[in-house]
C-alpha cells in the first residue's frame, strides 16, 4: 500500500491552455499559477486542488454519466452559480438537480470536459 497526502494536481489536455485558464479562473476564481501557449496551471481559492492544462489536438470525450470532474461549493452560492452559468451562456449538459446530499448542474468546458457544480449539505466538506 502507498500512502499518501493527497493529490497534487489533475492533468487535462486541452486546444488552448490560455483559453482554459480564463474560463477556469474567471468563472471558479481560480489563481493562475502559471500559463503558456503550451501549460497552464491553475489552483482552487482556498485549497491545493491543481488544474494542469496542456496543448493536445486530442479530441476530448467526456459526459455527465461518465469522465466528469466536479467542484463543491456553498449551498447558499448554488443558485448565484447556475445564474452565472445562463448569464455566461455556458453550455448546460443538465438542468439543476437535487440529491440527497444537495443540489447540482453539469456544464461543459471549452473544450468539452463535463464539469459538475454542487452543493454539499454534508459537513465533511
Amino acid at each position: 500500500m502507498i500512502n499518501t497526502r493527497g493529490m497534487t494536481h489533475i492533468a487535462l489536455p486541452v486546444k488552448d491552455p490560455r483559453e482554459s485558464a480564463r474560463f477556469y479562473s474567471s468563472l471558479f476564481n481560480m489563481e493562475v499559477l502559471s500559463c503558456t501557449a503550451e501549460t497552464a496551471f491553475l489552483k482552487t481559492a482556498g485549497s491545493g486542488d491543481l488544474l494542469a492544462f496542456g496543448r493536445s489536438d486530442i479530441r476530448v470525450a467526456s459526459s455527465r454519466d461518465s469522465m466528469h470532474f466536479g467542484f463543491v461549493i456553498d449551498p447558499e452560492q448554488f443558485d448565484a452559480a447556475v445564474r452565472t452559468i445562463e448569464e455566461r451562456s455556458i453550455n448546460k449538459l443538465s438542468e439543476p438537480g437535487r440529491r440527497n446530499i444537495g443540489r447540482y448542474i453539469f456544464i461543459e468546458d471549452p473544450d468539452g470536459y463535463a464539469v459538475e457544480i454542487f452543493e454539499n449539505l454534508e459537513s465533511a466538506w
